[in-house]
């Protein structure tokens, strides 16, 4: 709770010392500033940053009195509560302290009771007027922020409806004869590196030197940001302020390259869509805003550029990829080749590349249209797609150069294919690694293709071709191969007879294991046994 600052002001400072040793600081939140013993001291305090809420002052002073000290306070429109303190009980300094506006009028020598009778008075004038000052800040920032909201919300309803505009139906009132919009893009120089609380700081920054610098001319401004660092504006001026509003916008894109020169993470641009004289075509100016900012990717960063000079491209609303286009990516991702799709992300930016004139903002529509066909075709689950997804087409508004576009969608997709190829081929030898497992753990006893199929949920045939595939050899060899190196282990390793080993790793019958050690060893078990003892 804020406490109330006091200067007391005595030319005898002992009595100065008194006063305040009989206040109740603490019971009305005062705290004692400072005890000064004339005036002029005490109007130095008065115009310094420590300045009062309440000064206490003898009336009769040397150079300066307490009476011209309370003039002299007045004319600086000092808000400053005054009590006046004297001996004399003259009615015209009574009187003439109360034209000056003062709280109260004592008389020396001062009652304790009648001294913080006035302070607790004043104290508590004071707070009534603070909590009133709050009451209001806040009122105003509450409309100030409904407002706000409300324009933005206007804004927004702009940009993603495609409802006509009705202007009597309107929430804001736009009463200048022109509208425009623009589109203030920031581009990450290194996507990798967000920031998203920087983000929310620099899109701020950029709201208040757009209304900063707009609001002499415009009628109103409304901003509202969007995905991917792009913030709308729509305003709204006079014919007689069109040169200005040109000017402006020029003046908009220097203060903000110069704000962003202390990060060096972002460039922006501007793109600026025509003026417009109709309410209902307000929408048609953002949209142009929107394309000509997507035409950086051909003209550059760091610019203004403006929708007149931008061809009409049909085939943003058509779709750019054909049936059989989408037909060569299905089949690309299917067999897991990266290489392939690389040539159709080249083939379907050639006209880009070789072309000079056109609307450029299409290589972003192409960008978007080209990553969702590529996870129609991808089998994952579906929230690690869909989010896959949408980090690349966030990504792909960042690249600010044709180049860098092609180049991460062939990164992004090609390295997509190859992670789905290695996960696919992991889950394929899974059931064999399991199956090696059980056999590893499993091999003196009786182990047949047809059981260890079901084990590992594969088809027998299947898990037959698979695990030749993974291993190179059949599965019988296989489990003769581990029953043989566990029989080797055991005839240098232990003193059993060959039988016995024999029935260990999963040979019943003696003979038939020695003539099975034979062919595989090259040996019989027994001179194995002689040879590695």
């Amino acid at each position: 709770m804020r406490k109330w600052k006091v200067l007391i002001v005595d030319d005898e400072f002992r009595i100065g010392m008194l006063i305040k040793k009989m206040i109740h600081w603490e019971e009305f939140q005062l705290e004692c500033l400072d005890v000064v013993d004339n005036g002029e001291r005490a109007f130095d305090v008065i115009q310094s940053d420590q300045c009062p809420d309440i000064v206490i002052t003898d009336i009769r002073m040397p150079k300066v009195s307490g009476l011209e000290l309370i003039e002299m306070t007045r004319a600086k429109n000092k808000k400053i509560k005054f009590v006046v303190v004297s001996g004399y009980k003259e009615f015209e300094y009574a009187h003439q302290a109360l034209q000056y506006g003062v709280e109260d009028y004592l008389l020396k020598p001062i009652s304790e009771v009648e001294l913080n009778r006035v302070m607790k008075k004043i104290a508590t004038e004071l707070g009534a007027y603070w909590r009133g000052v709050i009451e209001t800040e806040k009122m105003q920032r509450t409309v100030s922020e409904s407002r706000h909201i409300i324009k933005r919300d206007f804004l927004k309803n702009i940009i993603e409806t495609q409802d006509e505009m009705n202007e009597e139906d309107s929430s804001i009132v736009l009463e200048g004869e022109i509208y425009r919009g623009i589109d203030i893009k920031l581009d990450y120089v290194d996507y990798n590196k967000r920031d998203k609380k920087q983000d929310r700081l620099t899109i701020s920054r950029i709201e208040e030197i757009v209304e900063g610098i707009l609001k002499a001319d415009a009628k109103e401004v409304l901003t509202c940001e969007k995905e991917n660092l792009h913030l709308y504006c729509l305003f709204n001026y006079d014919y007689s302020k069109s040169k200005q509003i040109r000017n402006s916008i020029n003046d908009i894109l220097s203060e903000i390259k110069g704000y962003l020169l202390g990060f060096e993470q972002y460039e922006v641009t501007i793109g600026v869509g025509k003026e417009r004289t109709e309410f209902g075509e307000i929408r048609f100016s953002i949209k142009e805003a929107h394309r000509a900012v997507g035409n950086r990717i051909k003209n550059g960063v760091g610019r203004l550029i403006y929708a007149e000079g931008i061809p009409y491209d049909a085939r943003a609303k058509e779709g750019f990829l054909e049936e059989a286009w989408k037909e060569q990516l299905k089949s690309a991702v299917e067999s897991y080749s990266p290489d392939r799709i690389e040539q159709l992300i080249n083939q379907s930016y050639g006209t880009y590349m070789t072309s000079d004139e056109g609307d450029f903002s299409g290589c972003y529509d192409l960008a978007e249209e080209l990553v969702n066909c590529f996870f129609e075709f991808v089998e994952l689950h579906q929230e690690e797609t869909e989010r896959e997804r949408k980090q690349i087409l966030s990504n792909c508004q960042h690249c600010y150069t044709i180049r860098d576009l092609k180049q991460f969608l062939k990164n992004s997709l090609g390295g997509f294919v190859r992670e789905s190829k290695e996960a696919a081929e992991a889950e394929s030898v899974k059931p064999i690694r399991q199956a090696q497992k059980y056999v590893e753990e499993h091999y003196g006893e009786k182990i047949v293709l047809e059981d260890l199929a079901e084990i590992v949920g594969l088809n027998p045939v299947y898990f037959s071709v698979l695990f030749k595939k993974e291993t190179g050899i059949n599965f019988s060899m296989y489990l003769v191969n581990v029953r043989m190196e566990k029989a080797k282990e055991l005839l240098c390793n232990t003193n059993e007879t060959v039988a016995a080993i024999g029935d260990k790793v999963g040979y019943k019958d003696s003979r038939y294991f020695s003539q099975i050690f034979t062919k595989q060893v090259g040996i019989k078990p027994v001179l194995y046994r002689k040879l590695h003892s």
